[in-house]
This record gives structure tokens, C-alpha cells and sequence, in this order.
């Protein structure tokens, strides 16, 4: 199938260049004989740690002469954290899960208000610097489907629809164990539409349905469910604390796609940055601020008649009731 070959097509380019910076990080240690090496002990461990956090308001009014609608929302977040620690490289494994939904009561109209699925690895040289080679791949998607309300009868995006996979090596720079900053001059991004729908209608950036004319017959040509991009990956993450009750995250995620066919479109920025502050009242309880800025040239809304790519904002503020685990095995040693 064509769509088949579009991938296997980015997905050659991209372990291409995977396996060049490999070999280039590697080079140092080629050609020093595994019998010159002696055997040593050596530290592995593993820790797993997470969360699961739930946020509830609830609006309740009768005979209200400002008007209004008795209304409960509510969102629950679950993340997890795998560290694998190895003598060359370290392996990172996380996830994040958030579904918020909003139900009137008189009506009884349900409308979602928050819906991510996030699951990333990533593995770093283990070399005790600053400065380390990185190789990472994220995954992102949603669960249900997503509308734009009131219109609860048409979605615009599904499960997988889209779904965004990206794969990147690079270096990362750390400052203090506060900031990050991840550069990957080679980072590949593949879009999914898995609805021919969505996809018909050219929606996330993948090429929409036509008709084509041929001697007089018209055919339908459907529209591709798959886009690949090859470009530069940016990506800043910033998280501190204070007084061990107020901590603060940012993660600023940049990505330009230096091979679009148009070359209009090679200057644009795919922009996702995400803020937040939590407040520790407790240990379950807290308070949390967050604001999402998501500016992404393939997602476009219709805007006085025409549809064109805008900036995506998203403000919350709730207090959230939270449990934490971690479990680690850092004490385990192994010959090799």
C-alpha cells in the first residue's frame, strides 16, 4: 500500500541517521579489544515512581436570577516514571494520562474538557557530564473523541486521529539538574489520521481526498492517513522547588520541518509549551496552575470563513487530591 511505503520511506531516513550519530558517539571505542578490559562491578538499578491525582468542582444553584446551570467537572491524571540505570546508558520510560470531562445537570449535556495520552522513552549516555548523547521517542494521542461544542454530533479528532510519533537523537545539556535543553538536528514526526473522515478532509496536515478526472470519469482519490516529516527538535524542560511546598515545571517542545516539499512552509515552528505551579497544602491534597500554548501549522480552524493555523491556549486551576509511590533497587551490583 502506498501509505505503507511513505513510511518505510521516513522511517530509512531516519535510522540512517540514527545509526551515523551512533557510530559517531561511539567511534572513540572502537578498536580497543573486549580482552583488554577487565572485569569490574558495576551498578544497575531500577526505580519506578508515579502518581494519580484527582480534581472535582462542582457548581450547584436553583431559581438563580443571574441565570446559570448546576454543573459538576472533574479531571484525573495518572503518570509514571521507569528509570532502568545501566554502566553505559540510562533508560527512561514515562507516561502521562489526563482525562477531564465537564455534565450539566439539568440538561444533562456532557462535554470533555481535557483528553491526553503521552508515552515517551528515553536513553542517555551515562558519562557523568554536562553534556550527553540522547536518543528519544514519543508517542501522542487521545482516548475519546473530540468536538467542537456545542456541534457534539461530528467529531474532529479521534483515538489515533491523530496520533503523533516522533523519533530524534541528539545531545542533551544540563544545568544543575533544574534545566535541560535537548538539541536534535535530526528528529523525524509522523502524523497518523486513523479515521478516512478526518483524513478525507485533509485535517493535521495530511494530504486531503480529490476528485480526479480522467477522459471524462471522475474517481475518487482518498485522502492519505499518514504524513512523515524529517526536521530539527528542540526541547527545554525547566522544573524547580521551593520550600519543599511550592514547585514550579516548564517544558518548551520547538520542532521545524526543514524538508517540507513547499518551501514557503520551511520556516514555520511547531510550537507546544506547558506551564505549571503546584502549591502543597498536604501531603494528598494541593493546588495546581497550568497553562498550555499549542501553535501548530498542520491543525487549522476555521476562522471568519477560512481555515488557518491560530494559537492554541488552555488555562486550568483546581485543587487536586493526590497519591504518590516510588520503588527503587539501587543497592543491586552485578560482575562484568
Amino acid at each position: 500500500m502506498p501509505v505503507f511505503k511513505d513510511i518505510l520511506k521516513h522511517i530509512k531516513l531516519i535510522l540512517t541517521c540514527v545509526l551515523g550519530m551512533v557510530f559517531i558517539n561511539l567511534c572513540p571505542k572502537i578498536g580497543v579489544s573486549q580482552d583488554t578490559i577487565a572485569p569490574k562491578e558495576r551498578v544497575v538499578w531500577h526505580k519506578l515512581e508515579g502518581g494519580l491525582s484527582m480534581t472535582i468542582n462542582q457548581l450547584g444553584m436553583t431559581y438563580w436570577a443571574a441565570g446559570g446551570e448546576s454543573n459538576m467537572s472533574g479531571k484525573i491524571t495518572g503518570n509514571f516514571k521507569h528509570t532502568y540505570h545501566r554502566r553505559m546508558f540510562n533508560y527512561v520510560t514515562s507516561g502521562l494520562f489526563i482525562y477531564g470531562a465537564q455534565g450539566y445537570t439539568r440538561t444533562g449535556r456532557y462535554e470533555k474538557t481535557e483528553d491526553r495520552m503521552e508515552v515517551s522513552l528515553t536513553m542517555t549516555q551515562n558519562n557523568n557530564k554536562n553534556l550527553t548523547f540522547t536518543a528519544m521517542t514519543m508517542l501522542k494521542t487521545q482516548f475519546t473523541n473530540g468536538y467542537s461544542y456545542p456541534n457534539d454530533s461530528i467529531p474532529i479528532s479521534k483515538f489515533f486521529a491523530p496520533a503523533y510519533l516522533t523519533v530524534s537523537i541528539g545531545y542533551t545539556y544540563n544545568i544543575h539538574d533544574i534545566v535541560s535543553i535537548y538539541f536534535s538536528p535530526s528528529a523525524g514526526k509522523f502524523t497518523f489520521v486513523n479515521d478516512q473522515t478526518l483524513a478525507d478532509k485533509g485535517s493535521f496536515g495530511v494530504e486531503a481526498g480529490y476528485w480526479n478526472v480522467i477522459e471524462g470519469d471522475s474517481i475518487w482519490i482518498p485522502g492519505k492517513r499518514f504524513l512523515g516529516e524529517l526536521g530539527l527538535n528542540v526541547l527545554i524542560k525547566y522544573h524547580q522547588t521551593f520550600n519543599d511546598n511550592v514547585s514550579i515545571f516548564s517544558n518548551l517542545n520547538l520542532y521545524n520541518n526543514y524538508m517540507d516539499v513547499n518551501p514557503d512552509n520551511r520556516w514555520n515552528i511547531d510550537v507546544d509549551w506547558e506551564t505549571g505551579i503546584r502549591f502543597t497544602i498536604s501531603k494528598y491534597i494541593s493546588t495546581v496552575i497550568n497553562v498550555h500554548l499549542i501553535y501548530d501549522d498542520n491543525v487549522r480552524f476555521e476562522i471568519d470563513g477560512r481555515e488557518k493555523p491560530i494559537l492554541q491556549f488552555k488555562e486550568s486551576i483546581g485543587i487536586s487530591f493526590l497519591y504518590k509511590f516510588a520503588v527503587d533497587n539501587k543497592n543491586k551490583k552485578i560482575n562484568n
